[in-house]
């Protein structure tokens, strides 16, 4: 004789083995469903529906029966008072509540739904208006959802073993939900990671446009939202306009006002410290603090976006409002957890701060570009000036050398040829600065230093005797070949040379030495005049600087003459180095890269 299973032994082993699913289960919404087909499948009841706990609502998110049931009340939202109402008037079985028909509220919800059938005349007979409700709760009492079934097994009022049934149902299942919260939490905290890593990554791109589609791409992705925009308001700082994105893309309009009222809801949320969400049912709470108009707005956004739930979230940075983030999920998904609510605002700071570096940078960018205009104006005047000045100066100073010529025994004649001399340097140089400043091209070829160091020499000898400055020279015997352009190169040595005998005090020395490291060449001149202070050095290849001491500042100069040299030595791959003391003379030296034919 073959036993069978009691119908209690029966439903104990079913929902052992739906417990064993729905533990194993890393996706919330698939224990959800689980737990709510065991109801229907495992205890026979025609309906059973679970809404999971969000602030203050319930909201349905789970819906086990008929589909023309699920698709009535899936994303319904009812507040959490309004069911506990219906409780203080129910029967207590255990965690159960039953609210029979005649005890029922005279009126019910729009979106409540109603089974369509002739009750029974028998006492325990199901009316379609009876509820019955099953809280569910975690192991430490926190109350997670609600579940309600509807049409009992022979549309009966569940018996007691039954009811013992269900109850055991429920407990399990507030256990699995909470852990499969649990479970879900720590898998967004780990997403929420991510999301805010890919929105940081997003800033590192140049353009802001780009970086704001990057981060709607990856906020989507995190977030499972069907839609998300953002958007930038405008900046008076350099006519920064209003900057948009949306995944997926979007080019539809959106009116002043609803922007004005996007704007608000995500001011609302900075004020809160939490996003703002809006649905269906809740679309009332935000009267408060909304003009007629607003409320309006309000209602036509929430309809416009019908079947989902959207989420408002402030871009900010610190105290500053820089736009907002709005992301639309449909409503018979997943609510929004508290971990993602968090993650959205956090997300909003992060954005901000990539807008606030993006114009920080396009700031940067347009004072550069403004600096590099007036440095080519700057370029542009002097070399005007200077070519102004260079045909009356060269006019005066053939006549001087009339006057001189006649040996008119004017002793002024001697101090005007001096000035001249001296005006004329002023614009030559001018016109040297001018040109470097416009980084013409050089003509490049294999150069001797050893010659421009000669010639350079031969140049100042007759300058050093005049100051009784003594002069010396040391060259290798092997050529020091680099690839330059001769005449500007030779500017430099001559510049440093011209220098080096000038700030000398008469008994002074001056020492050019040329050679080489086997990658380098170099020119070293080394005097024993005035020297530079540290102070002074800070800006000694700073365009018209002049030094501090006032015994240099003493000798004629126009402080360009080393900014050109340190350019073009810049030009040729090199530098000039400095080393100097005040007081006890300078060491500049020269360093250059050796032509390719210098070591074969």
């Amino acid at each position: 004789m073959q036993l069978t299973e009691s119908p209690r032994a029966e439903g104990i082993r079913r929902l052992y083995e739906l417990m064993l699913r729905v533990n194993s289960s890393t996706d919330l919404s698939e224990v959800l469903d689980e737990i709510a087909r065991g109801v229907v499948e495992v205890l026979g009841y025609g309906i059973a529906a679970i809404a999971r706990l969000e602030g203050d609502t319930f909201v349905m998110t789970t819906v086990a029966g008929p589909e023309e049931v699920r698709e009535q009340i899936i994303g319904r939202r009812t507040p959490v008072a309004s069911i506990f109402n219906e409780f203080a008037q129910a029967d207590e079985w255990g965690v159960l509540r039953f609210v029979p028909h005649d005890r029922m509220p005279d009126a019910l919800e729009e979106s409540a739904w109603v089974p369509d059938f002739e009750p029974g005349s028998s006492n325990d007979s199901w009316h379609p208006l009876d509820a019955l409700y099953a809280p569910l709760y975690s192991a430490t009492g926190q109350l997670l959802g609600n579940m309600s079934v509807d049409l009992p097994p022979g549309n009966r009022i569940p018996s007691r073993e039954e009811r013992e049934l269900l109850e055991m149902f429920v407990v399990q299942a507030g256990l699995a939900m909470y852990n499969a919260q649990q479970r879900e939490r720590l898998g967004d905290q780990v997403r929420m990671g991510d999301m805010l890593r890919s929105v940081s990554s997003a800033g590192q791109l140049a353009e802001l446009d780009l970086s704001l589609r990057e981060a709607a791409q990856a906020i989507a992705r995190h977030l499972q939202t069907e839609h998300l925009w953002i958007r930038v308001f405008p900046s008076g700082d350099l006519g920064q306009v209003e900057q948009s994105a949306a995944y997926p893309p979007d080019d539809r309009e959106t009116s002043n006002d609803q922007v004005q009222l996007k704007s608000l809801l995500a001011s609302r949320a900075w004020d809160l410290g939490r996003p703002v969400l809006l649905h269906d049912g809740n679309a009332c709470q935000l009267d408060d603090g909304l003009s007629a108009t607003q409320r309006v707005l309000v209602r036509e956004l929430v309809a416009a976006h019908e079947g989902y739930s959207l989420m408002f979230a402030p871009v900010c940075v610190g105290r500053e409002l820089l736009g907002y983030l709005l992301l639309a999920r449909d409503v018979t998904l997943s609510t929004w957890t508290q971990d993602q609510q968090e993650a959205v605002m956090e997300v909003g700071r992060a954005l901000g701060r990539v807008v606030l570096n993006a114009r920080l940078y396009e700031r940067e960018r347009h004072l550069v570009r403004e600096l590099q205009e007036l440095d080519r104006y700057k370029g542009e005047l002097i070399a005007t000036i200077s070519h102004e000045l260079k045909t009356p100066l060269t006019s005066i100073m053939g006549h001087v050398e009339l006057l001189e010529d006649l040996d008119t025994g004017i002793g002024s004649v001697e101090a005007i040829s001096r000035n001249a001399d001296r005006l004329n340097r002023l614009v030559q140089n001018l016109l040297n600065y001018s040109q470097i400043q416009d980084k013409r091209e050089t003509v490049l070829q294999s150069v001797d230093l050893r010659k421009l160091a000669e010639q350079s020499v031969e140049l100042m000898t007759m300058q050093a005797e005049q100051g009784r400055v003594g002069m010396t020279l040391v060259v290798p015997p092997e050529p020091v070949v680099v690839t330059a352009d001769p005449d500007e190169l030779g500017k430099v040595i001559d510049n440093l040379t011209s220098n080096a005998v000038k700030y000398s005090r008469p008994g002074g020395t001056v020492h050019l030495e040329v050679g080489s490291d086997g990658k380098h060449a170099y020119v070293l001149c080394v005097d024993t005049g005035l020297g530079i202070s540290s102070a002074d050095q800070v800006h000694l290849f700073s365009a018209f600087h002049r030094s501090s001491n006032p015994e240099a500042l003493s000798i004629p100069g126009t402080g360009l003459g080393l900014a050109i040299s340190r350019r073009i030595a810049q030009m040729h791959g090199g530098e000039i180095i400095v080393a100097s003391e005040l007081g006890k003379g300078s060491t500049f030296r020269l360093r250059l890269p050796l032509s390719d034919s210098a070591g074969a």
